[in-house]
């Protein structure tokens, strides 16, 4: 019996090749995953969770909720932006996990909502690291003006992200609408974010950076700061920016009837299919700046 012999023509080989270099390859995001080879990698997540979650259900057990069992007042909300420039990608599971069992399961929020929490608050820990170590030559340590400028900048495009990430999904799901929530949790991550957060930074940072326990000492060939900022990684976070902050924004002017008339027609109502075809928008530009962030 012949056997069948199969050949692989050298552009087959060149195709495959560049498929696999564009999987594994450094201009994507495979530290989410790559980074569960590491043993303080996966230290850092168990902290980043434990840290995030018993905060959050400290404060979602005492009666200060905004909206009963869908969002509270948060100074938990400090730690993602502040374990992300950390920890990186440890950070970014640490947050979406440590919310769902500190907030959704044992602060008593578990909802269908929750799916978009989980979602939200895993890019609440990868934007702040992701435009930093991509964007920014000076170190988050918060300790000069500029470096504290930079680091409010990431939290307030942070709080943009997920503010738009959340709202959408509860609109979509006709759990909660989009305008009052977005303007919660903005709010709400800003404020606590933003005050808490630059305190722990300098504290914790110099110290860290010491220790080595920084994101990048343990995962090798990766830099904390760029040696050399490239345009489209700039260009990256200017679309990220947008489409967390002014997006947000666009989409609760729209949830509260402004435009309605001029683009959707005069018959239609605060929400439903023209809020979610804005915001939709904006997750897609925002997803176009991700990838320039991810790309080499």
């Amino acid at each position: 019996m012949a056997k069948l012999e199969v050949k692989v023509e050298p552009s087959c080989k060149n195709m495959q090749s560049k498929f696999l270099y564009n999987f594994n390859g450094p201009h994507n995001v495979k530290e989410i995953f790559t980074m569960w080879r590491y043993t303080q990698m996966i230290t850092a997540f168990i902290v980043s969770a434990g840290l995030y979650a018993a905060l959050l259900f400290v404060f979602a057990a005492l009666p200060i909720w905004i909206i009963p069992g869908v969002t509270a007042v948060r100074p938990g909300n400090a730690i993602p932006p502040f374990t992300s420039l950390l920890f990186g990608p440890a950070a970014a599971w640490g947050s979406a996990v440590g919310n769902l069992i500190g907030f959704d399961i044992l602060g008593g929020a578990l909802t269908i909502g929750s799916i978009g929490g989980f979602i939200g608050n895993f890019f609440l820990g990868l934007v702040p690291y992701k435009i930093w170590h991509r964007v920014f030559r000076e170190e988050p340590h918060c300790r000069t003006l500029s470096s504290l400028l930079k680091f409010e900048f990431v939290i307030l495009t942070h709080a943009g992200v997920v503010a738009l990430i959340i709202p959408l999904w509860t609109e979509l799901v006709g759990f909660v609408p989009f305008t009052p929530l977005a303007f919660i949790i903005f709010f709400n991550e800003l404020i606590s974010a933003g005050i808490i957060s630059p305190i722990l930074m300098a504290l914790v940072y110099p110290r860290a950076k010491r220790a080595g326990w920084l994101w990048t000492d343990v995962m090798k060939g990766y830099q904390y700061t760029p040696t050399e900022r490239k345009t489209i990684h700039v260009l990256g976070a200017i679309l990220v920016f947008v489409a967390g902050v002014i997006g947000t924004w666009v989409t609760v002017l729209v949830g509260l009837g402004f435009g309605q008339a001029l683009f959707f027609g005069p018959n239609v109502g605060f929400a439903g299919a023209p809020l979610l075809t804005t915001g939709g928008v904006f997750v897609l530009i925002f997803a176009i700046g991700l990838a320039l962030l991810a790309k080499d």
